[in-house]
Order: C-alpha cells, then structure tokens, then sequence
C-alpha cells in the first residue's frame, strides 16, 4: 500500500497536470524534443519521444543523425524528426539550426541514442549552452548525455535562475559521476544522491535502483513533506515496487514522461493554463520545485508501467510493450484526464 507521503506527493503532481480543453491550443500540453539518435542508435530516441507523446504530449521532435533520423521516420508518422545532426556541417550551421528547433521546446531531452562519438557528443555539447541561454527551457539528461556532464561537470552548472535540469542516471552512470564529482561512494548510500546534487549546484536527480531516490541536494520544502511544519529531509525515497525484469528502453520512457511533467509544471507555474480553470501554485516552494515534483511523478509512472508490462509478459518483455501501456497506466498512476465542458478544439 502507498504511505501517505508518497499519497501527497502525487496529489501534488497532479495538480500540475492540465485539462483536457479546447480552449488550449496544439502545443500548450508539450512540446518536448529528443537529441540522441546517432548511425547505431535509432531505438533509444523513439521510446523516448514516442512515451512522451502516449504520456500526453501534443508534439514530438526528434533531433538526431541522418543515417538515424531515416529509420526513425519509419516508426511513426506522429514524431517530428530533424536530421541535422549532419557529420559534414559545421559546428555554427548545427548551432543555427539547433537553436531554430529548440526555440520551439519546453523541454529538450538529452543523450537517448547519442553515443559517445565526438561529433554526436560536440552536439549535445552546443545544446545544452543553447538551453542554458534560454528562458525556462527544461532539460533532461540520460544515456550518452550523462557520459558527456561526467566529463565536463560544467554543462550542468552555472544556469540562471532555478535550476531547471533533470539526470536520470542508472547505476554505473551514477556511480561515474560521483566519481567525477569526487563523492566517496562508500558513504551511506542514501546521502549520495543529495551530495551529487550539491556538486553539481543543484540540478535534481533521479538515482535509479531498487527504490528510487530522487534530490536536489536541497532540504525538501514542508510543503511537499506530508504532516510536517519543518522539514529535514534532503531526498524523496519512491518505493513503488517495480517489474522484475529490465529492458533497454526503459529509461528512455522515464526520461520522456520526466520532459512531459516539467513541461506542464513550468507552464502551470507561468499561469498558462489559468483560463481553463487552472490556476497557477499559491505556494512558493512548490512552484520552486517542480523538476523534483516532475521526477517524483516520472519514477512512480515508470516503475508501474514496468510492473504492469512484467505482469503481462514475463520474461518476453520489451520495451515495446511498455509504450503500449503507457495511457492505461497513466490513468492509473495520475486517474483519468480532466475535461472542461466546451465543445471543439484550437489547431
């Protein structure tokens, strides 16, 4: 049985969920992109973009490799691919055209498909300095994007503002940035994560392993921490039990549903969904946080998608069958879509 803490936390993520409403138009529920898919890659970007869209997404945009961007666009129809991570451009004509794209974003993921060649990780490299120089833009880093921050720490840091950056690091990922960052990863286990965090100036991480640990290095606000008026607590411990078995693409699907949540939280926070009967947080230290809320949400969706998938394939279990199972375990997880009473909608 969930606590109630974990209850509250994910009433509170609820809230930043919009409605269904023909009063917001295409694009106002998400616009998330996908930097990854070099020339042996091309599965890792779909899962991600593709759970983004069955999460609840209005767009998808891939950016990737043109060997990788052709065999994405025969996927799906729904995914939006730009191939112009192009070997023989120049950095300034990738930058361009990069920043044109992204222009258009909420949240850009990172490193699903990258790998780990010069030329896909110099492109992940001019992202993250373009997101960094752009107005709320969320960023999600996972897979071959973390290979990049382990080595230059610096991408993730020095960002304006709150930080806005969600890593989603499984364990031999963790373990190498806490390397990095020089952390003794023999201390107790449950003090890592809020350290990692603090090196790296409070980006939120989503420690995978069997629970879930997800920090900012940060005291959490009272707000978030069910029935108490002060908090000590640095992390939120997730506890949902999921599937026995792990597939490749399973975090890619995390890091999707992470985009789709900080994309409606910072629209939420910005009081774009206001005229649906949605009102903006009245609470400071909530709209403060919502990556930690988002990756809260992202890690109780997926370890329940992953236990539901294992419930209904075993060990034959593939990524595959996790997208499918995305809306239903959605509903499960958050309940069903809110719907206003109006009529139509906005293209």
């Amino acid at each position: 049985m969930a606590s109630k803490q974990h209850n509250h936390l994910i009433s509170l993520v609820k809230q930043m969920i919009p409605p269904l409403s023909p009063k917001l138009h295409k694009g106002q529920a998400g616009r998330i992109g996908v930097l990854g898919g070099s020339g042996d890659y091309s599965g890792a970007p779909y899962f991600a973009s593709m759970g983004a869209m069955r999460f609840g997404a209005d767009l998808a945009h891939v950016i990737c490799e043109p060997t990788a961007g052709a065999v994405i666009k025969t996927y799906s129809p729904d995914l939006i691919v730009h191939a112009i991570l192009d070997y023989k451009k120049s950095d300034e004509d990738i930058k361009k055209e990069l920043k044109g794209i992204m222009s258009r974003l909420h949240v850009l993921i990172i490193g699903p498909g990258l790998g780990r060649d010069d030329h896909m990780q110099n492109c992940a490299r001019i992202a993250f300095g373009l997101a960094k120089d752009m107005d709320q833009m969320g960023v999600v880093v996972d897979a071959d994007g973390l290979w990049l921050v382990q080595s230059e720490p610096k991408l993730v840091m020095d960002w304006p503002g709150v930080p806005r950056i969600v890593l989603t690091p499984n364990i031999m990922e963790f373990k190498r940035l806490c390397e990095a960052m020089k952390i003794d990863t023999k201390a107790e286990p449950r003090t890592l994560c809020p350290q990692l965090a603090r090196a790296l100036q409070n980006v939120t991480i989503i420690q995978k392993g069997e629970h879930d640990i997800v920090s900012n290095g940060m005291q959490i606000p009272a707000e978030l921490i069910e029935g108490q008026g002060i908090s000590s607590e640095e992390v939120l411990e997730n506890e949902i039990q999921g599937g026995l078995k792990r597939v490749g693409g399973q975090g890619d699907i995390l890091s999707g549903s992470t985009g789709v949540l900080m994309a409606w939280g910072s629209e939420w926070v910005k009081g774009t969904y206001t005229d649906v009967g949605h009102p903006p947080p009245d609470s400071k230290a909530i709209a403060e946080n919502v990556p930690l809320l988002a990756a809260y949400g992202a890690s109780t969706f997926n370890r329940t998608v992953s236990k539901r998938g294992f419930e209904k394939k075993g060990r034959s279990m593939v990524t595959g069958d996790l997208v499918d199972l995305v809306g239903p375990v959605y509903e499960e997880v958050f309940g069903k879509a809110r719907e206003d009473d109006g009529a139509g909608s906005k293209l």
